[in-house]
């Protein structure tokens, strides 16, 4: 039996009303039930990553984010908003990493190149650079 559409379109709902944990909560009960397709249990998992990224969950939303591109590694969306949430974290080398991979499966994608380009600056410009760390 495939996954009760009603939940993972009340999550998707959810998600557009900006109502980020009953977003997170029917998406992590959809993935749990899970029984369908890889490629559409990718979105599902790249929906919730972004949901919890708007919740200010950014770990959480990047592990999401993860899980959606080694189930469909060629999910260039889920590369972009991945790429968008390491740039978030600061985490500029696997941004640059991400937006790469998206140009992997479309070299013409108009929102990775210009980032991608913007992140080798930054990533060279700080490289050698040690990190801050958090103790101080």
């Amino acid at each position: 039996m495939l996954v009760p559409l009603s939940i993972l379109n009340f999550g998707a709902v959810m998600l557009r009303r900006k109502f980020y944990p009953a977003a997170n909560k029917y998406l992590l009960q959809a993935i749990q039930k899970w029984d369908g397709d890889d490629q559409d249990l990718a979105q599902v998992y790249n929906a919730l990553g972004v949901s919890y990224i708007r919740d200010d969950k950014l770990d959480k939303g990047i592990a999401q984010l993860e899980t959606a591109v080694k189930v469909q590694p060629g999910y260039v969306t889920a590369w972009n908003n991945l790429g968008d949430a390491y740039e978030k974290k600061k985490d500029l080398a696997s941004a640059l990493k991400a937006f790469e991979e998206v140009l992997l499966f479309d070299p013409n994608n108009k929102l990775a190149r210009p980032r991608r380009d913007a992140l080798k600056d930054r990533v060279k410009m700080y490289e050698g650079i040690p990190v801050k760390s958090k103790e101080r």
